[in-house]
Order: structure tokens, then sequence, then C-alpha cells
């Protein structure tokens, strides 16, 4: 049993840490593209006119819907996991139970190395593609566990909202230097 109460502890652990990351993350990002959509949609604003200033407002309002909602759903998304983490612990002793012998229990393997030897071991993209192993290496036992199901598809999509509204609000900072040019005018 002492083998399954480690192992519960270190996922659990594991769980913890990956939500403390990502939160961050998906926080910083959010502020950031706050700031530059909306001093983007105000600038253009100002620049625009007529009914192409009506166009602007429905994508802009339309794109910057999409770029703010990418971190606020991952946001969400993770915080699910830490609001749900005893349902998580009971998931994960259940499936080290089922599973016989915990030492080869896959849950290991998504257990991060130390990052102090390794960089790379707690960033977000290594840590989302732990997580989409270790749901996929589970297949249908999952079925049995929807928090744990639920947190490693949180983290597993992460990368992909994150790029989403990076991209797009890369294109709203590069609207607005082209509106600054054009208020110069």
């Amino acid at each position: 049993m002492s083998d399954i109460d480690d192992l519960v502890r270190r996922t659990t652990a594991f769980v913890t840490t990956v939500a403390d990351k990502v939160s961050g993350m998906a926080g910083k990002v959010f502020v950031i593209s706050a700031f530059v959509c909306g001093v983007s949609f105000y600038l253009g604003l100002e620049a625009l006119s007529g009914g192409i200033e009506t166009v602007w407002i429905i994508l802009g309002i339309f794109f910057g819907a999409i770029a703010l909602g990418g971190p606020l759903v991952a946001l969400w998304r993770v915080g699910s996991a830490r609001r749900h983490l005893s349902d998580i612990q009971r998931e994960v002793r259940a499936l080290a139970e089922q599973s016989g012998d915990p030492s080869n229990t896959v849950v290991e393997t998504i257990i991060v190395g130390d990052p102090t030897s390794d960089p790379n071991a707690g960033s977000a993209l290594v840590l989302s593609r732990q997580m989409g192993g270790f749901q996929t290496s589970f297949g249908g036992d999952l079925a049995n566990a929807p928090h744990l199901a639920e947190a490693t598809k949180a983290v597993a999509v992460f990368p992909f909202q994150i790029l989403v509204t990076i991209g797009i609000t890369t294109v709203f900072g590069f609207l607005a230097l082209v509106f600054l040019v054009a208020l110069a005018l």
C-alpha cells in the first residue's frame, strides 16, 4: 500500500505543479493579449471611418473574443482540475490498485524529472506532451476516471489554445502599427 500512497502523492503533486504552471502562463498571455488587442481595436476605431469601421468593429470583436477566450478557457479547465484534486486522488488510487504492481503502472509516465538536472523538464510544452501521452496510455481505463481524463485533456490542448491566442494577438499587434501609421499621415 505504501507504493500506491506514494504514487498517489506524487501524481497529485504533479497535477498541482502542472496546474500552477499552466495557470501562470495563461494569465500572463491573457493580460498581454488583452492589452495588445485593446490598443489595436481602439487605434482601428480612430484610424478607420465609414463602412470599413463597421467591418473592423465586427472582426475586431470576433477575433478579440477568440484571442482572449483561449487563455480564459485554459484557466477554467485547469482550475477545474485543482478543484477536483481529491477526486483525482481517488481515481489515481483506483487505477493503481487495478493495475496490480504500482511500480509498473502507467501513472509513472507523467511524473516529471528533476528540473535542476533537466531545464526543459518543467516546461509547459513538455508537461503537455507528458499529459497527452498519459491520456493515450490509459485508453479506455480513463473512462472510469473522468476528472483525471479532463485534467489530462485540459493540459494536452493548452499549447494549441495559447498558440491560437498568440497568433491572433500578433496580427492585432501588426494592425496596431498600420493604424498608427495611418493616424500619423
